[in-house]
């Protein structure tokens, strides 16, 4: 955005923020961006989703911010048991389990046995990867169809640029000539109010296109790791948990449901 600020008096070289006094010029593709803006968008739905979710947070751990509570949706976080002993275990347990009102019913689980259930769930994905490759396909070509969205985008921002220059031609007629100033602040304030419901408007639009993007990518990414594995797996595969897994759901009575990255629930 250029010409955001101006020289109010070149003899004391005064400077003010542009609130309409003169016109403001956005360039794009100015410069060369250090990711694509289609990653980048998808890395800032990936951050707003994150930001809304109870309790997250990144660790050392392939398991942090994967074993969400069925009860209260927290996150589980890792503890020690008996850690200077020969007994010492690690187990993970929902990080608000003591801080509700009411003790969260979900139990504490151990490592081994969270691996031991998504060798289970994985294995029965690939026993049947053909039909769930093969029904996936028609559901990305629907994902990939953004143009209903594409058309209300448009003309949202149609609307919010008309307003845009509405209000700067308020400003200006308001700053060169003498007018009522009750009668300028009522269509100011409409002038504003309409461009704040497009804004909010397009905004929900880019989000919910957002969304579909990212879950077409995660399908695709989710289908091209299943159609490479070649057969069953016999011990845990970290690389295979961070690709597929989306959570780990621990349920009251401590069965584990796994939502993999397709969305596919698995328990």
């Amino acid at each position: 955005m250029l010409q955001k600020g101006f020289t109010e008096d070149f003899l004391t070289k005064k400077q003010s923020l542009n609130k309409g006094e003169l016109p403001k010029y956005k360039i794009k593709n100015s410069h060369h961006g250090i990711v694509s803006p289609e990653v980048f968008d998808l890395a800032q739905h990936e951050l707003k989703k994150r930001k809304s979710a109870k309790g997250y947070n990144t660790g050392g751990s392939p398991f942090s911010s994967k074993i969400v509570c069925g009860e209260c949706g927290s996150y589980y976080g890792s503890k020690v048991w008996h850690s200077t002993s020969k007994y010492r275990r690690s187990i993970w347990q929902c990080n608000h389990k003591f801080k509700n009102d009411e003790k969260c019913s979900t139990p504490h689980i151990y490592e081994d046995t969270l691996k031991q259930a998504f060798v289970e769930a994985f294995n029965g994905l690939v026993e049947n990867k053909t039909e769930i490759i093969k029904n996936y396909e028609t559901i990305i070509q629907t994902l990939t169809d953004t143009t209903e969205f594409d058309g209300e985008i448009a003309k949202l921002q149609s609307e919010s640029d008309l307003v845009f220059e509405l209000l700067r031609k308020c400003v200006e007629e308001n700053s060169c000539n003498a007018i009522d100033q009750e009668e300028y602040n009522k269509r100011y304030s409409a002038l504003v109010e309409r461009y704040e419901t497009a804004k909010a408007n397009l905004e929900k639009i880019n989000d919910k296109k957002l969304e579909r993007t990212a879950k077409s990518e995660s399908i695709t990414a989710f289908m091209q790791v299943l159609a490479l594995q070649e057969g069953v797996i016999t011990e845990f595969d970290e690389g295979l948990w961070n690709a597929m897994v989306d959570i780990a759901m621990v349920e009251v009575e401590g069965g584990v449901v796994f939502r993999f990255r397709d969305e596919m629930e698995v328990g």
